[in-house]
């Protein structure tokens, strides 16, 4: 293959990739009305600070991507003094892992919905998560995305606390187009 070749095909590879991620609707949160919950034995509550970017489209999967974080100073639990010792350095530790990060690898159709696959980084660890969740189309340029998945605290060094290993979360999101 001469240079000119590679460079042609490369330049193709890019272009088409462009155009694939292009297609994908783009969506922003649309109020504060949203929801985390997280729900286990001996805490529950909602955290908030919902950003990043959210490219959805039905029709094309392929193209659609999640990369989105929470604050979890946001973190409320209800009780003053839980939310300060989830955000302490022993178990969240907010001063030097403020966010909690989700980044999808790729989205596929299901029986019932939707699941993105993706990494979600809590304090300094990455795990596989699979996330099932639908989609509800609101009109012109609005929806809300909905979706429950558990994780394990104790894989993300969330290990100190007296409550329950598994977590939780349900995920109802109100979006408009971007």
């Amino acid at each position: 293959m001469t240079r000119k070749t590679l460079l042609v095909a490369v330049a193709t590879a890019f272009a088409s990739s462009a155009f694939a991620f292009a297609a994908a609707t783009q969506w922003q949160v649309k109020d504060e009305s949203y929801a985390i919950k997280f729900d286990t034995r001996g805490a529950s509550g909602t955290i908030k600070g919902l950003k990043g970017t959210v490219a959805f489209d039905a029709a094309e999967l392929p193209a659609s991507t999640f990369a989105v974080s929470v604050d979890v100073n946001t973190l409320d639990t209800g009780n003053s003094l839980k939310n300060h010792h989830a955000k302490a350095d022993d178990f969240f530790d907010v001063a030097h892992y403020p966010l909690i990060k989700f980044a999808s690898g790729k989205v596929e159709k299901t029986a019932t919905g939707f699941t993105s696959t993706g990494l979600l980084t809590i304090k300094d660890v990455s795990k596989p998560v699979v996330i099932p969740f639908t989609f509800d189309p609101a009109g012109a340029g609005a929806g809300t995305f909905k979706g429950h998945f558990s994780v394990n605290r104790e894989d993300y060094h969330l290990k100190k606390w007296g409550v329950g290993e598994v977590v939780e979360l349900d995920l109802v999101i109100p979006v408009r187009k971007a």
